[in-house]
């Protein structure tokens, strides 16, 4: 593969690969047009507007089970025959830039359309949570909220966070009190609705149950794991539900969800547990990749409100302890896992990249680092984004990987190259863009992995895709491109 060089020529191609010009922005357009055309709900009795998590590129259908999973994922916990809203948050983002950019209306429909039938079709009525996440999604077929697919369907039916912002704005300006209902009713995860450890359950049961609570209503729950990351998800969540309404009851909730962690804190290091009363080892250590993405939704939670502030102060402060003892200067690589005294295991530093869903690499700690810094301005996180483009930058790329973790490669390495100026940066982000055309694109859609037939949203293939659009505008000295939406997860 050979790069052209930077320019104000490149409005229309990006790069080349076997001596052909790309046009990143023609594959954008295309994979979008065609997902918009046959990712629709047209199946079983009842037609709406959910997109499809899982196609077959082969016929552009929408299969009906049977999809083998990919690396690290469980083959129930997918969309399979139907739409999960969580897994096209960048999609959603996606079509919002699109028409911004192209004047063309039809990806604001889409996404608006979409929106208001997730709330329409995929709302409990008593509990107000969404069919959404990490197990629940709408099936076509079945014209109803499902876990499993069709041959194989579950009966533990529970609304679970993936870690991914939710897209509350957006919701929001689609219809205000379905979103009210939805976050308020995030406190289902919790053991009382006036709780006071604001202890949880990463679960929560979507519908009502046969032993409801004092009021007839949804059970709340009576134990489980309150995962560190999902904290962030919910403070997050009622941040956000008090910025809109200023209804003390949600500032209480956001400082009780954003305290829990670190009241668990080691007050010396600063490093707190990645699960708390689960007795299991990897929940009982201070972890880089979990604890980042606690500080990640920590920041955010802050921006929603100034009385939030304090916040931020601490995802700064445990952000900066977890890299600080995580780094392991002689072998240039981070640890994942420490003692809450910041001492380290017996094992591995952090991969650079994991091939499959659902593992730790050390990108993901990258891309929180680069938010933390555009934020900022901090220089302390501008290193940390040096340290992993540094290390990228040494790390060829695998044969066999899923699409996820090149989505996430070729994000980090524009933020690095916007914040560094390095043009080296600029290069592997081509490269990377040129590995999914090479090796991901169908002629219609982008896939999950090489040599695969399916395009498959949880993935996140519209994260890439919208890398490819960022790396379009990049390379057409478009410098206004981050007006067009946010590029963070």
């Amino acid at each position: 593969m050979r790069h052209l060089p930077i320019s104000s020529l490149f409005l229309l191609f990006s790069s080349t690969v076997f001596g052909q010009d790309i046009n990143y922005f023609h594959y954008v357009k295309t994979h979008c047009d065609n997902l918009i055309e046959h990712g629709r709900d047209n199946y079983g009795s009842v037609s709406n507007n959910l997109i499809a998590s899982v196609i077959d590129t082969r016929d552009m259908s929408v299969p009906k089970a049977n999809v083998p999973p990919t690396e690290g994922t469980r083959a129930h916990d997918r969309a399979v025959g139907g739409s999960n809203f969580y897994h096209d948050v960048e999609t959603i983002k996606l079509f919002l830039a699109l028409s911004k950019l192209t004047g063309e209306d039809q990806y604001q429909r889409t996404a608006d359309a979409y929106a208001r039938d997730l709330l329409k079709y995929c709302q409990n009525p008593a509990t107000g949570l969404l069919a959404w996440g990490e197990h629940l999604y709408y099936n076509f077929y079945a014209d109803s909220v499902m876990v499993g697919d069709l041959e194989n369907p579950r009966d533990d039916i529970y609304h679970e966070f993936l870690a991914e912002t939710p897209p509350w704005e957006f919701l929001w300006n689609i219809d205000t009190s379905a979103v009210r209902k939805a976050i308020s009713g995030v406190r289902y995860h919790f053991r009382s609705p006036t709780t006071q450890t604001f202890l949880f359950n990463r679960h929560a049961r979507w519908q009502k149950v046969d032993k409801p609570d004092y009021r007839g209503l949804a059970q709340y729950q009576d134990g489980g794991q309150p995962w560190i990351k999902h904290s962030g998800l919910q403070c997050y969540s009622f941040s956000f539900l008090y910025s809109k309404t200023e209804n003390p009851l949600w500032k209480k909730w956001t400082e009780g969800s954003g305290s829990l962690y670190w009241k668990y804190r080691n007050p010396e290091t600063n490093l707190t547990v990645s699960c708390i009363d689960d007795p299991r080892d990897i929940a009982r250590y201070a972890s880089l990749s979990q604890t980042s993405l606690l500080c990640y939704y920590w920041l955010k939670s802050a921006q929603q409100h100034p009385k939030f502030n304090y916040l931020q102060e601490r995802a700064e402060v445990m952000l900066k302890s977890i890299e600080k003892y995580s780094w392991h200067p002689e072998k240039h690589s981070y640890y994942n896992l420490l003692h809450l005294d910041g001492q380290t295991l017996n094992e591995g530093v952090i991969p650079v990249i994991f091939t499959g869903y659902g593992g730790s690499d050390v990108i993901q700690f990258g891309r929180i680092a680069a938010y933390f810094y555009q934020t900022t301005q901090d220089p302390a996180y501008k290193e940390m984004v040096k340290k992993v483009a540094d290390m990228l930058l040494k790390t060829g790329w695998p044969d066999d990987f899923v699409v996820n973790s090149l989505a996430n490669a070729l994000q980090f390495t524009l933020d690095a190259h916007e914040i560094l100026e390095d043009d080296r940066l600029l290069q592997s982000a081509q490269n990377y863009a040129n590995i999914a055309v090479e090796k991901l694109w169908s002629g219609q859609l982008f896939v999950r992995q090489p040599n695969d037939p399916y395009y498959e949203a949880k993935l996140e293939t519209n994260n890439l895709v919208a890398g490819l659009l960022r790396l379009h505008l990049t390379e057409s000295n478009q410098l206004s491109h981050n007006s067009l939406t946010d590029w963070s997860f």
